[in-house]
């Protein structure tokens, strides 16, 4: 059995009227003629609207006219975004083409979307439509009464999930019903979702805004904003819920610096999954992400630097998704920060030996270099905007102390990413460094923290393509320390594993120079002179 989900005053366009306002020189026979299917409805329009003189009208007159008695005229609806695979079987031709932004789709068209697919249609009364991945969607019909102030959307869900901003307008006899194989619902001029599981047989609907009648099995049951139901094929509407509360993002950072794109919130109670949508504004007329996960953990893409907006909300047991939170952000991720290799974290450091060393990545062409005695880089010590290199010796005498640093990367256009995240080391004055912590034996790496309980994936290879992988090693801190290789160049990279076994993917490539063996003796026979002589 087919039924729907459905916008408007009643059950059908049959008994529907429209409102038609009498202009200057209007009259039966013209309104007629003009707008309805047969000339002989004219009597029958005088008769119900108690008209005198078919020749003579006032204007501003309202004339009730049934729907049924109206020309209904082929309308379409436009695609205003669209993203990933979507197809359309166009109904008049049966080929199936690729959507795209500006097309028009007609009565029969159907869309698919892919796992990485979705489309907004905007019809003909400026509702939209947002069909998200997965989703098979056929316009059963798209038409207009009258003069186009009325007009009638019967679509057809088989599977998938919309988001659907229905069009409110004081006196609108609009129609917009969505077909599905499980459940009828009436609204009008609302915000709600729908979701039609072919799995389990069952349509859920989520009202965000507004109030929707859903009828089964001849059950109807209200359901206004705030809440959700469902309604399993065959059987009665289930009773309305309230819809989980919005996730807390008010901690969430305006600026991310690291893709690709990984952010964490606070559970929300009674969520047992979460969606989380990246779109480029607050419209969300196309997503750049669309996912769902068994934590609240946004794993998300790597988009090019800009400006985007996150929504996310938990989803209960019963499978409805709650209210939305949003948040926007800038994200500057690129060009990516450096790994920092020496000093290492929290060690302490000769001032006689001080140098700092980092990763090189690609495509990097200078270095913008940061110390300071204070985490927050108030209080620079050194400063040096157009490094070339990826090694520096401080060309001053430091204080002994506890000092942070960082390092950004400059690019061929001049382009200056985020700094990495910062390091402390202690600078003393005396040999009271461990010998280890500066062997010529070892080299260590570090690299910016990820979200917490996530452990990480670290390679290192002799060729850029990891064909001969030297190190692949999985550790659960920011950091790891290697017996030290022979001199020359090597590549580096890493992932991220999170607590549940998901694996990232590889960030960029980098690569490192290990110099020449007799550097590092020298070092250690300075180091273990001091230590002797005290």
């Amino acid at each position: 059995m087919l039924l729907g989900f459905w916008l408007g005053p009643t059950a059908t366009a049959h008994s529907q009227e429209w409102l038609y306002t009498v202009r200057p020189g209007d009259n039966l026979w013209n309104i007629t003629a003009d707008h309805l299917t047969r000339m002989d409805y004219l009597p029958r329009l005088q008769a119900l609207n108690q008209v005198a003189d078919p020749y003579r009208l006032p204007p501003g007159m309202k004339l009730r006219i049934p729907v049924a008695w109206l020309k209904a005229r082929p309308t379409a609806a436009r695609v205003v975004g669209v993203q990933g695979d979507v197809e359309t079987t166009i109904a008049l031709t049966g080929r199936t083409v690729a959507v795209t932004a500006d097309l028009l789709l007609h009565g029969g068209d159907e869309i698919r979307t892919g796992a990485d697919g979705n489309v907004t249609v905007e019809f003909g009364d400026g509702s939209r439509m947002l069909v998200q991945a997965d989703s098979r969607l056929v316009m059963d019909a798209l038409s207009a009464y009258g003069d186009a102030h009325m007009v009638d959307t019967r679509l057809r869900l088989w599977q998938g999930r919309v988001d659907n901003r229905v069009t409110s307008r004081r006196g609108s006899r609009n129609r917009y019903e969505i077909l599905t194989p499980a459940a009828t619902s009436a609204v009008r001029g609302t915000r709600y979702r729908l979701d039609m599981d072919a799995d389990d047989a069952t349509a859920r609907a989520e009202v965000l805004e507004g109030a929707v009648e859903i009828r089964g099995t001849r059950k109807t049951r209200t359901v206004t904003g705030g809440f959700g139901a469902l309604t399993e094929t065959g059987k009665a509407p289930e009773s309305p819920v309230r819809l989980l509360v919005p996730p807390v993002v008010g901690d969430l950072p305006p600026v991310v610096t690291r893709s690709p794109i990984q952010l964490s919130f606070p559970a929300v109670e009674g969520a047992t999954l979460y969606r989380a949508q990246i779109a480029p504004d607050e419209r969300f007329e196309t997503l750049l992400f669309d996912a769902v996960a068994t934590a609240p953990v946004v794993r998300g893409p790597d988009p090019p630097d800009g400006d985007y907006v996150l929504r996310v909300r938990g989803i209960d047991a019963r499978g409805l998704e709650g209210r939305d939170a949003t948040h926007r952000f800038r994200l500057h991720a690129r060009p990516e920060p450096p790994f920092l290799i020496q000093p290492v974290d929290r060690s302490a450091v000769l001032d006689q030996a001080l140098s700092f060393e980092w990763a090189e990545p690609q495509n990097a062409t200078a270095y913008h270099f940061q110390l300071a005695e204070d985490e927050r880089f108030t209080a620079l010590a050194l400063d040096l905007p157009k490094h070339a290199r990826s090694r520096l010796i401080p060309d001053r005498t430091l204080e002994p102390g506890r000092y942070f640093w960082r390092v950004a990367t400059q690019d061929a256009a001049g382009r200056v990413g985020p700094f990495s995240d910062p390091q402390t080391f202690r600078l003393q004055a005396t040999p009271k460094l461990q010998v280890s912590e500066v062997t010529a034996n070892e080299m260590t790496f570090r690299w910016s923290a990820g979200l917490p309980s996530q452990q990480y994936q670290f390679q290192l290879a002799r060729d850029p393509r990891f064909e001969n992988v030297m190190v692949d090693r999985r550790v659960p801190e920011p950091q790891l320390t290697i017996p030290r290789p022979a001199s020359g160049f090597y590549y580096l990279r890493m992932r991220t594993i999170d607590a549940d076994g998901y694996a990232g993917p590889y960030g960029p490539t980098q690569r490192i120079e290990v110099p020449p063996a007799h550097y590092w003796p020298l070092l250690f026979l300075t180091i273990l002179g001091l230590i002797l002589v005290l």
